[in-house]
């Protein structure tokens, strides 16, 4: 196990209160003049009311009355569970014991405001918070999700690298806020808003009942979550990419573009090295990644799912897709590549023997990044100079 620290979730991950969130979302929205339906909100449980409101009535409405829906909701939630108390789900407490007798920190990580947390706990008549290393809130992010920002907010208070975190949720959102904030996302059901399918559908590695299901088999979800003995620390990932780095200077010299590949197994040791061999071969899709998958044929079992993918740039589509078929654990890129973004493009895969990989960018990225420069100074085809000239445009240092 080479996981450092998990983030939960709270509404219908550990407490039994989406249904009394929905609830108070169809009166407040009912004493502002909407008729709502609960089924129609019960589809953007998991997001915050900065998303849900324009979700539901759209931009032009959220401007007019989003923030009264907004401040309305917490207060019917709260008098929703004092007259009518959540529980806590089944092996929730022991759970959180178990995670940090094993050495792991943890994070609780909600969409709501303190108070609401506060009132959640009063109302079930138990002290999660104090289980917690860290708390993250409404209060220490600027969206809520789908976006990453509470995932970022979660392993930055943790002192730990993406890679070195999972996150347990029972909503889409979570899944879909873990891809994007580079940890592996653990499902669980238990919430009654999002079905085993649907978890997986948006980038859940592995899927639990509930707390209790997740404790019985706490081994297996660490395992995959992350397969491989190495912790990936974010020293651990500059390591790795300074190699790659070193093998983009040599493709540059080459007279290709500058940009490198290097597939790891989970344990660090090197199988693959390669860099951009398009002007070489004529092959437009000869990129690094799809080379090092090329060299590492033979070595790598076909049933190993610890790969680590370190590239200098963000994969395309193609290349991430090679890496989910490939069920790489781990994507690690420097320079972001806004116009062709490939790991922003794509949807976890299904098949049983792909992967959605945990992506981490902007490992080295100013390294990655004065590597372009110095090649642009070289004498390039147009459409090498335009590429180039983009990435630097759209990096702004």
């Amino acid at each position: 196990m080479a996981l450092d620290g998990l983030i939960f979730d709270l509404d219908g991950t550990l407490v039994d209160t989406n249904a009394s969130h929905i609830e108070a979302w169809v009166q407040a929205f009912a004493e502002n003049g909407f008729r709502i339906p609960a089924d129609r909100i019960a589809r953007e449980v998991g997001e915050g009311g900065d998303q849900l409101v324009p979700r539901i009535l759209g931009e032009s409405a959220d401007k007019e009355v989003g923030d009264t829906l907004r401040k309305a909701q917490p207060k019917i939630f709260a008098k929703l569970i004092e007259e009518k108390p959540p529980r806590v789900f089944h092996g929730a407490v022991e759970l959180l014991r178990e995670v940090k007798k094993r050495g792991l920190k943890i994070a609780l990580a909600s969409s709501s405001e303190s108070k609401t947390i506060e009132n959640i706990e009063r109302a079930a008549k138990v002290d999660l918070q104090k289980l917690f290393d860290e708390v993250v809130t409404a209060s220490d992010i600027e969206k809520t999700k789908p976006q990453p920002d509470i995932v970022l907010a979660s392993h930055q208070k943790l002192k730990l690298s993406p890679a070195q975190c999972a996150m347990v949720g029972d909503t889409i959102y979570d899944s879909i806020a873990c891809v994007h904030g580079g940890v592996a996302s653990i499902g669980v059901t238990c919430g009654g808003v999002a079905t085993r399918e649907q978890l997986k559908a948006n980038g859940a590695r592995v899927v639990y009942n509930d707390p209790q299901d997740l404790l019985n088999h706490l081994d297996k979800a660490m395992e995959i979550s992350s397969p491989g003995p190495a912790h990936f620390t974010s020293d651990y990932l500059e390591q790795l990419m300074r190699q790659a780095l070193d093998v983009a200077r040599e493709g540059m010299n080459a007279g290709e573009a500058p940009i490198a590949a290097i597939l790891a197994r989970g344990d660090g040791s090197i199988i693959a090295r390669a860099y951009n061999e398009q002007n070489r071969t004529q092959n437009k899709t000869a990129h690094a990644e799809i080379v090092a998958f090329a060299k590492a044929a033979g070595k790598v079992p076909l049933g190993a799912r610890d790969l680590i993918l370190v590239s200098t740039l963000e994969p395309c589509v193609m290349c991430t897709g090679a890496a989910m078929v490939s069920a790489v654990d781990t994507i690690a890129y420097a320079l972001k590549a806004p116009a062709d973004s490939g790991t922003g493009r794509v949807k976890p895969p299904q098949s049983p023997e792909s992967q959605m990989p945990r992506i981490v960018g902007d490992v080295l990225a100013k390294e990655s990044l004065k590597l372009f420069k110095e090649w642009l100074k070289q004498d390039l085809r147009d459409e090498q100079r335009r590429y180039g000239e983009q990435l630097i445009q759209r990096n702004p240092e």
